[in-house]
């Protein structure tokens, strides 16, 4: 026995309307149309499922069973329907993300935020850990997006997307003497206690560069891994130090300024994907989000110079 797929559904609209012409007119097709449709469901079956009544047609005890099965069948395919406009719609789902510190305290907790409210059904998740441990779970495809400083070089199985380059900032204690000037160049750095960021930071590495091209030495009085931490030591009064426009932008305390530092230092950021898997609809999304979130602030930080 096979079934025709066109008269199930027929049948199913008869049971849900109670009417030949109800669901005639939910089928767009011709009355006379629907009932043939049953008739032939009635002969492949060798079971008569309705009975008149005057205008009416009433469903036998073998319509009723039947309609349990043929129903639940349906929403079945109702579901798989949704769930796949879902899908394309990036509404449900999975998104591994792995952030470093810089941007996982600050501007990616926003961009999750937004990203979540507008997809109640999609389960995320935020690892923030250091870039290199990014990297590693990007190439063991144990993440979709990932957010790190700039590499220098190629990674094994990571695929690197570049974001636009940042200026980097001083921060400085309200009252120091520094904090009186629109720029802070590098070279207002000589001799200052300076807080610094670890050893295998890129940016801190590009910082050095910078400041041995200028002929600047610092008195190195600690180091963090955080910049977030590097700013709160510095309203402590254990020096100054130079961070992103990320954590300046949301560093909130009034014993502490922020101001560019010229030449600029850039911070690099990329964003790393796991090699050879196609990208979702939902990361596509998120990378989307991000990018607005990343230029918006780029955009605030450069109208501001930086300077509150």
């Amino acid at each position: 026995m096979q079934l025709n797929p066109r008269q199930l559904e027929a049948f199913r609209k008869v049971m849900l309307s109670g009417s030949m012409t109800t669901a005639a007119e939910l089928l767009k097709i011709s009355q006379p149309a629907v009932s043939r449709l049953i008739k032939d469901l009635e002969k492949t079956l060798d079971l008569r499922l309705f009975r008149r009544e005057g205008n009416k047609i009433i469903a036998g005890a073998e319509a009723q069973q039947l309609f349990r099965e043929v129903d639940r069948y349906y929403r079945g395919l109702e579901q798989v329907e949704r769930v796949a406009a879902d899908l394309k719609s990036a509404r449900i789902g999975t998104l591994r993300i792995a952030s470093m510190h810089t941007l996982g305290l600050s501007l990616l907790s926003e961009g999750v935020r937004r990203f979540a409210l507008a997809r109640p059904g999609l389960a995320i998740s935020l690892d923030v850990r250091n870039s290199l441990g990014i990297l590693e779970l990007t190439a063991a495809h144990q993440i979709d997006i990932g957010f790190v400083q700039m590499v220098g070089t190629d990674y094994p199985g990571v695929e690197i997307l570049a974001l636009p380059s940042v200026a980097s900032v001083c921060a400085l204690p309200r009252g120091h003497r520094l904090a009186r000037k629109k720029m802070v160049n590098i070279s207002d750095l000589q001799g200052e206690s300076f807080i610094s960021l670890s050893r295998n930071s890129p940016f801190r590495m590009r910082l050095e560069l910078a400041m041995e091209t200028a002929a600047v030495t610092c008195n190195r009085s600690v180091e963090t891994t955080l910049a977030h931490v590097a700013c709160g030591m510095v309203t402590g009064g254990l020096g100054i130090t130079v961070v992103d426009p990320f954590t300046a932008a949301r560093f909130r305390d009034a014993a502490i300024v922020f101001r560019p530092l010229v030449p600029t230092v850039p911070f690099e950021l990329c964003m790393v994907f796991p090699s050879h898997q196609p990208r979702s609809n939902v990361v596509n999304d998120f990378i989307h989000v991000m990018k607005e979130l990343i230029d918006a602030n780029y955009a605030c930080a450069k109208a501001t110079g930086g300077i509150r």
